[in-house]
């Protein structure tokens, strides 16, 4: 009985340690401390979310609690709070979209007629009207520890009167080195897309998916080390944000119907979020280093082709960085970029919801747009109560081998 009792109060005491040290952490912290559990710890899941884009920013609200509503599977009037629900972000944000809307809307030559003015309008409402009807719902699974990978992207347009969905599954198989696709949503018609891009037909084949070999040359990178290296680079890519960008809200409805219990926003923009990525990346370079030199005082000396793969990994992931860092990736840039994350009691990442809201470069897209800017909402919610799902099954029989 004694040692019963004495059980008892180990188990609560743990378990209100456990609460404790939650509830005490910063929301930087709590962030770091989720994103980590997700890739060392929970790291076999299954996802499910949605991406939609949207023209009218007024919209971004309604569209943001009706996806939270068809993901999570439950009707409630108010689903999600908007990502602007916090009023000092909110105004600031209107001014500056505003004003940046403003000075965008007038080009170099300022000659625009009256006629071209009314042919602008109409081309708002109608990019308007076909962007507010797209969404890019997708699902799929991760497993970690087997390297295994999928994605279940579809583009969804639905209107009155009409519906179009088209979904591309694919497969990322680390351990086998391949990359499958299922390509019966596309089939039917490559015959007609090899007759345009490449100036005559392609036979249709009865196979079910496609599948690539990575290519050889990937079998000579340290890839297992640059995995292993991910989780750490991804924290100290979050640790480069400034801590006061992170801060505790309230639950929302869809935090209550997930079961959470915290809900942390970020608030950044592109210039902050382009830092973090490059602390990531340098945290990379940092890592294999370490991991090369380490390799080469086991090996008692360090080995020339070795040194020559990390040599060209650690020159791959330079590219990259100053690519990202000189803004070359950024061919669609938004000014503001606000992220609310979900947990659980003990830390558990249930949820990510993320708003941004874009800057067009692009002349003709800005002349579509006129003063309104584009905005893409994003949710994303993880389900560790089964073992992944994997829904691609390759054979001999339903493959069509590439190598």
């Amino acid at each position: 009985m004694a040692i019963g009792e004495k059980m008892m109060w180990l188990a609560i005491a743990m378990l209100l340690s456990a609460c404790s040290t939650v509830s005490n952490k910063a929301p930087d912290e709590l962030v770091r401390q989720g994103i980590q559990r997700n890739l060392l710890r929970d790291n076999q899941f299954n996802f499910n979310g949605q991406i939609r884009l949207l023209v009218d920013r007024d919209k971004v609200e309604t569209s943001s609690n009706q996806v939270a509503n068809e993901t999570l599977d439950d009707k409630t009037e108010e689903v999600a709070a908007s990502a602007f629900s916090s009023e000092p972000v909110r105004k600031k944000h209107e001014v500056e979209m505003s004003t940046k809307a403003n000075a965008q809307s007038h080009y170099a030559d300022g000659t625009l007629s009256e006629d071209c003015d009314e042919c602008e309008e109409l081309s708002n409402k109608t990019l308007s009207l076909i962007v507010d009807q797209v969404s890019i719902p997708f699902s799929g699974a991760v497993d970690i520890p087997h390297g295994k990978f999928e994605l279940i992207p579809e583009v969804r347009y639905e209107a009155s009167n009409i519906l179009f969905s088209i979904k591309m599954p694919m497969q990322v198989d680390f351990q086998k080195k391949v990359l499958i696709m299922d390509i019966r949503a596309i089939r039917p018609f490559v015959n007609v897309i090899g007759s345009i891009l490449i100036g005559k037909p392609v036979g249709i084949f009865e196979e079910s998916y496609v599948e690539k070999t990575l290519p050889e040359w990937t079998n000579r990178l340290p890839l297992k080390e640059l995995i292993h290296a991910i989780p750490k680079a991804i924290d100290d890519g979050y640790a480069s944000y400034d801590k006061k960008a992170f801060v505790y809200l309230s639950l929302d409805e869809a935090g209550k119907k997930l079961g959470a219990r915290y809900r942390i926003r970020l608030n950044s923009t592109r210039e902050q979020d382009q830092i973090a990525a490059v602390a990531a990346f340098d945290s990379l370079n940092k890592q294999l280093k370490q991991s090369e030199k380490r390799d080469a005082g086991l090996n008692g000396q360090a080995d020339k082709s070795e040194n020559e793969d990390y040599a060209v990994l650690q020159e791959l992931l330079d590219e990259i960085r100053e690519e990202v860092q000189s803004g070359k990736l950024d061919k669609v840039k938004y000014d503001s970029a606000i992220t609310d994350f979900y947990f659980d009691d003990h830390g558990r990442l249930l949820a990510m919801h993320g708003i941004n809201g874009f800057i067009m470069d692009d002349l003709k897209i800005r002349r579509l747009l006129g003063n309104k800017k584009m905005n893409n909402s994003f949710w994303i919610y993880f389900d560790y109560r089964s073992h992944p799902k994997f829904t691609m099954e390759s054979s001999r029989k339903n493959v069509l081998f590439q190598k």
